[in-house]
C-alpha cells in the first residue's frame, strides 16, 4: 500500500512539473558593450510565425519583450536603434520517458530572442526558453510576462529598480 502511494506521489509530481518546467539556454558575445546601448528596434516575425501564431499573440509577445527591454534602460525606435531584436517561436513534438510509466508525448515550445548590434552587424546575445506548450491561449498569455522575465534574468544588464 505504501509503495503504491509513493509511486502515485512521484508520478503526479513528475507530471505536474511538465507543464511549468522551462529550460533556458543563452549565449553572449563577451566583446559587446551592453551598457552603451540606449535604443532598440524589433525585426519582423518570421513568415512561419505569422502563419502559425495569431497576430494577437505575436503582439502580446512583442509587448512583453518590450517591457523587459525597457526596464533595462533602452528606448524603442521604429528603426535604426542601437540594437535589433529578433523574436522567434518554435514548436516541435517531444517525448519524455518516466521509467515504469512509459513515454509521455507532448508539444514543446521555444521562444527565442536574438539581439544584433546595428553598428557592427554582430549577433551579441541569444536566449531561448524551452518547455511544454500550454494549449490554453488565456493561460499562455497570463504566463508570458513571467516567462519573458525569466529569459531576461540571463541578460547582462539588470532591470532598473522601481522607485
Amino acid at each position: 500500500m505504501a509503495r503504491n502511494l509513493i509511486s502515485v506521489f512521484i508520478l503526479s509530481a513528475l507530471l505536474s512539473a511538465c507543464g511549468s518546467s522551462v529550460s533556458l539556454y543563452s549565449d553572449i558575445d563577451d566583446s559587446a558593450t551592453f551598457d552603451q546601448y540606449t535604443s532598440y528596434n524589433f525585426m519582423d516575425f518570421s513568415e512561419g510565425n505569422k502563419k502559425t501564431i495569431t497576430g494577437m499573440e505575436l503582439e502580446r509577445i512583442r509587448v512583453a519583450f518590450a517591457k523587459e527591454i525597457e526596464t533595462r534602460g533602452l528606448s524603442f525606435a521604429d528603426k535604426d536603434g542601437d540594437i535589433s531584436i529578433k523574436i522567434t517561436v518554435y514548436h516541435r513534438q517531444a517525448a519524455s520517458g518516466y521509467g515504469y510509466s512509459g513515454v509521455y508525448n507532448y508539444m514543446e515550445r521555444a521562444i527565442a530572442v536574438d539581439m544584433f548590434d546595428n553598428q557592427s552587424m554582430k549577433h551579441i546575445w541569444h536566449c531561448a526558453a524551452v518547455g511544454e506548450l500550454e494549449y490554453n491561449p488565456d493561460q499562455r498569455a497570463a504566463g508570458l510576462p513571467e516567462l519573458v522575465a525569466k529569459i531576461f534574468e540571463r541578460y547582462p544588464i539588470s532591470a532598473a529598480e522601481e522607485i
